[in-house]
């Protein structure tokens, strides 16, 4: 192949699995089990307060992560938010208001969010300002994962109130 190089096969599986996730970005998701299929890495936590019956949440990494798991730090990250959201949570949500807000944010190397942005409303402003209040309420969050070697990543949260 002229000025081409072919790339040898991947070794292992692991190899297999991680160069498709550094070739595609993040894409890694935790969650709450009956959250459309997002894992169930958080079903060890109990919220702090009552909870609406079907409110769920996930967290999914949108960056390329370097080869570093993540998993164990996403699990911390939504534990925190997931509490705080548990306490805030809109009496409107507590008697069945329905809806689905996605909030993409940015987490720098010390855990601090420069940037927050409500990618999807849910279109009732106190469940909106509810998911934003859960993760202000977080910040700071731990520091990135020391073998990481990016400066941020960028992350989706999803919060479903009373929806399957």
């Amino acid at each position: 192949m002229p000025g081409g190089l072919i790339r040898p096969p991947v070794a292992t599986l692991e190899d297999a699995i991680r160069e498709a996730a550094r070739a595609r970005g993040g894409g890694l998701v935790v969650g709450d089990p009956d959250f459309g299929g997002a894992g169930g890495e958080i079903s060890e936590f109990r919220p702090l307060a009552p909870a609406p019956a079907r409110s769920t949440s996930n967290l999914e990494l949108l960056s390329d992560p370097m080869g570093v798991d993540f998993r164990p730090y996403l699990v911390r990250v939504l534990a925190a938010v997931r509490r705080n959201w548990m306490a805030v949570m809109p009496e409107s949500a507590r008697l069945g208001r329905r809806g689905k807000v996605v909030i993409q944010l940015a987490i720098n190397r010390e855990g601090r969010i420069p940037k927050l942005v409500i990618a999807e409303s849910s279109g009732a402003e106190p469940l909106d300002r509810a998911a934003v209040a859960a993760i202000t309420a977080s910040d700071p969050f731990p520091p990135l994962p020391e073998e990481f070697r990016g400066q941020e990543v960028r992350l989706q949260f999803n919060f479903r109130y009373n929806m399957r």
